[in-house]
């Protein structure tokens, strides 16, 4: 009798797996289906097909990531390599952020998700409470950063705006937080960045010569808990020298600065 038990639970798990492989295989495929035809739209230069299609993804990704819990873990492998789709995980994977570039050659878009856990519950959306959404559209995510405290978990995620001129750019990073009770807010001021003491939640620098925003950019330590920020000259142009601020008492304030991080 203990075999067959055995044998009936071996085989409902991997009748389980087996189905949750299955579900994130019609996902991702329904997904792609779609990100083809936006391309597919593009390349005909039917611009208004290919923004209904788009928005119909959004919808899609969406209504997938905010029903089914278990996208919170899925590596998005073929989407990532395929479609060029930005997935970034906290590291307590309660919080993600996908992103799309939905402009052309010419002008890049990027278009972003948010799914975070809210106490028991997987949500989703296009923005975050305190935040208007096209605040945050148009910011190609680069890397999330996640900083645990007594009181809340923050992330630290770190962004540049293309625009259509190429020496043109902006880099920044978003403070997004998550309290205990669940939610998430992006409206903590947890950054002094100048003199007054006055506390933001976002950083955000215009460049006029962007050449080496794309790897030179805002960098978190989170073992020192040290936040490094380049410092932009003032002609636009990013410098290798950054601005250090240390995490205490609950906010970043300046400590020094320096050459490297």
């Amino acid at each position: 009798m203990k075999k067959i038990k055995l044998l009936l639970a071996s085989v409902l798990i991997g009748s389980s797996s087996f189905s949750f492989a299955q579900s994130m295989w019609k996902i991702q495929s329904d997904l792609e289906a779609h990100y083809q035809l936006v391309d597919y739209w593009r390349s005909r230069f039917n611009m208004d097909s290919a923004t209904s299609e788009d928005e119909i993804l959004k919808g899609k990704l969406l209504s997938y990531v905010s029903t089914y819990p278990a996208t919170m873990k899925e590596a998005f492998e073929y989407l990532k390599y395929y479609d060029h789709l930005t997935v970034l995980t906290s590291d307590d994977k309660a919080f993600r952020i996908y992103a799309w570039d939905d402009g052309n050659n010419d002008h890049h878009n990027f278009i972003n998700v948010f799914q975070y856990n809210n106490s028991d519950k997987i949500e989703a959306a296009l923005s975050i409470q305190g935040r208007d959404a096209n605040a945050l559209k148009g910011r190609e995510y680069r890397n999330m950063y996640t900083l645990k405290t007594k009181e809340r978990v923050y992330y630290l995620v770190t962004y540049i705006v293309p625009t259509n001129a190429k020496e043109n750019y902006s880099i920044g990073m978003d403070v997004f937080a998550r309290d205990p009770k669940g939610g998430l807010n992006d409206s903590c001021q947890i950054i002094v960045n100048d003199t007054y003491g006055t506390a933001v939640n976002n950083i955000e620098y215009h460049l006029a010569n962007a050449s080496g925003a794309t790897n030179h950019s805002i960098y978190f330590n989170k073992e020192t808990k040290m936040l490094y920020v380049p410092i932009i000259w003032n002609d636009g142009v990013i410098s290798t020298a950054y601005t250090v601020y240390r995490f205490k008492n609950n906010y970043f304030t300046e400590v020094k600065q320096m050459a490297k991080k």
